[in-house]
């Protein structure tokens, strides 16, 4: 049986087409997942992240909609 390539890293590629019509193996899809969750966390914890707002911001800015 003929399986593709892998676009990421050329194994052989037992997934379907992803949205952007591309296969990507299980272990390129678990490595990409991987990463975003690193970026996720460092975004979080690295305490100048401006997408997350404290709850003390919050409630500030609750106070000034009254």
């Amino acid at each position: 049986m003929f399986y593709p390539a892998c676009d990421c890293c050329g194994a052989d590629c037992t997934n379907p087409e992803n949205e952007y019509y591309e296969f990507i193996c299980d272990e390129c899809e678990q490595n990409a997942a991987e990463a975003a969750y690193e970026r996720h966390c460092e975004a979080f914890h690295d305490g100048g992240a401006t997408q997350f707002k404290s709850l003390q911001q919050q409630q500030i800015e609750a106070r000034r909609l009254k």
